[in-house]
């Protein structure tokens, strides 16, 4: 497991299946009985405290649970009430209209528009980056995530969004990955849309018609800018998976495309 603390009421817990039942818990059970969940989130917040100080008194108020790749779970405990929650999402939707508006004026849309050929392209191009990383947090605002399966511990459900810059987790190192794309368009998209700040240890096979990226993290201590990176990469068609033996079969029968500094050799292909 693997804690860090969003907040002084908030904190994230990076679990897999296994660790779940060495706590005593099914995860089948946990989806089905909300008095399970909520014994389930106790346990972790008993846990925490072994790692990190935060405040726990007004209880659970509510929690996000997200699948991740490799039977992982990233779960978000918050001890906030409703109400300073709300004023605390209100603060941060107000941070993102101003990054907003400061990095996309409306002026530079109108700019756009007027623009032809392959200066439109590039200039799209720089603002849809731009607005990804409004979105993401890397515009001076904190990161802003969809959360699934959030449900107060009654039951009801909710959504809501991070509220503020993590701080560096009490850590064990990321398993590493393989993501597989379908296409080399894809590939590419996806890596255009990453900073240098995602400097990951990688390296680019093709198998049959798939593109791989063996992913290395074992030199990382920032699972949230993984974490990141892997959501994104699904959004644009990759499959993360346990990287397990992969690199052997992909060494044996693959074509070796990108030996090192896959990711960064892709960004600049744009």
């Amino acid at each position: 497991m693997v804690y860090w603390k969003i907040d002084d009421e908030t904190i994230r817990c990076l679990i897999n299946k296994d660790e779940i039942g060495q706590l005593g818990f099914d995860l089948e059970l946990l989806k089905q009985d909300s008095s399970s969940m909520s014994h389930f989130l106790e346990v972790l917040i008993q846990e925490s405290h072994k790692y990190i100080e935060w405040n726990t008194e007004n209880g659970v108020q509510n929690y996000a649970a997200r699948a991740l790749p490799a039977n992982q779970f990233l779960i978000t405990i918050s001890c906030t009430f409703r109400d300073a929650a709300i004023n605390r999402d209100i603060q941060q939707i107000r941070r993102m209209i101003q990054a907003l508006n400061r990095m996309i004026p409306l002026e530079r849309l109108d700019q756009v528009e007027q623009l032809t050929g392959s200066e439109k392209e590039e200039a799209f191009g720089s603002l849809s980056k731009d607005l990804h990383d409004v979105c993401i947090g890397k515009i001076a605002v904190a990161q802003k995530e969809e959360e699934v399966n959030q449900m107060t511990p009654s039951g009801q459900e909710e959504i809501s969004f991070d509220h503020s810059k993590e701080e560096k987790a009490v850590k064990e190192v990321f398993p590493n990955q393989k993501i597989t794309f379908k296409s080399m368009n894809s590939l590419v998209e996806f890596c255009s849309l990453l900073d240098e700040g995602y400097s990951f240890q990688s390296v680019l096979y093709r198998s049959h018609e798939d593109y791989i990226l063996l992913m290395d993290f074992t030199e990382e201590d920032n699972n949230v800018d993984i974490i990141t990176m892997l959501i994104t990469a699904e959004e644009y068609g990759g499959v993360c998976e346990a990287q397990g033996y992969s690199r052997y079969y992909l060494q044996e029968h693959g074509q070796l495309l990108i030996a090192e500094n896959a990711l960064s050799i892709l960004r600049k292909l744009r």
